[in-house]
């Protein structure tokens, strides 16, 4: 079915509305437990979930499996906005922005599968989801290596890439099934914030253009006392 303008515009509205918190999240919780790192790979363990969150919010209010794309992509340009600041190397800034591409890349692959299918979210898709967007920031990674463009990955140790893989993995599909059987359904849900409500579409729009900058903003100003995450 084509969109048509107005569709459009939801898309981009809720895109950018939930892209944006999604970008404040990572800014925000990223830093967090980066800076207190209490539990080894803890952000490996909730970081994707968190951005699930937001993806699957967006699809809930659009109808749209494009929008859980979208969502990433507007999480994606919050993280790069890191490349105008001083700081580490691009590779440091592009590599978790692609990260987060790929997450929803593979999210709203799964989920076009579902629908045709009809068929649900289960714990199979959760884990799907969770180990697609690693194995092909795997092979990204390893793409670098062979380009001799960086080996900042695999540095890391064989043992820590195995729980990249598998142990974060089978963490992320479990909590983002807790999540889900805790009754939030990925169906449209009229619930949830009504663009409407806010004014007209073109306000909507406006308002999460301003929710963009903010996580835009606040993303500069915590890169500005932290290193890149």
């Amino acid at each position: 079915m084509k969109m048509n303008k107005t569709n459009i515009k939801e898309i981009l509205t809720v895109s950018l509305f939930w892209g944006s918190l999604w970008g404040i999240a990572e800014a925000t919780l990223g830093y967090l437990v980066h800076l207190v790192a209490i539990i080894p790979g803890i952000a490996g363990f909730i970081m994707f979930p968190i951005g699930f969150y937001f993806m699957t919010r967006a699809y809930r209010e659009s109808g749209k499996a494009i929008s859980l794309f979208s969502v990433s992509v507007t999480a994606a340009a919050v993280k790069l906005a890191d490349l105008f600041l001083p700081g580490p190397g691009p590779i440091v800034t592009i590599n978790p922005a692609l990260a987060i591409l790929m997450e929803g890349a593979v999210l709203m692959i799964i989920y076009k599968v579902l629908l045709e299918n009809r068929r649900v979210f289960r714990f199979r898709e959760a884990l799907t989801a969770a180990a697609g967007w690693r194995a092909a920031f795997i092979l990204y990674s390893f793409s670098l290596l062979i380009f001799s463009i960086s080996d900042d990955f695999f540095q890391i140790g064989i043992g820590n890439i195995i729980r990249f893989f598998l142990l974060e993995s089978l963490v992320n599909a479990a909590i983002i099934i807790v999540y889900l059987k805790t009754g939030q359904s990925l169906e449209r849900n009229r619930s949830g914030i009504q663009w409407k409500s806010i004014g007209a579409v073109d306000a909507g729009l406006s308002f999460s253009c301003t929710v963009f900058a903010a996580a835009i903003l606040t993303r500069i100003i915590l890169s500005g006392f932290t290193p890149v995450i």
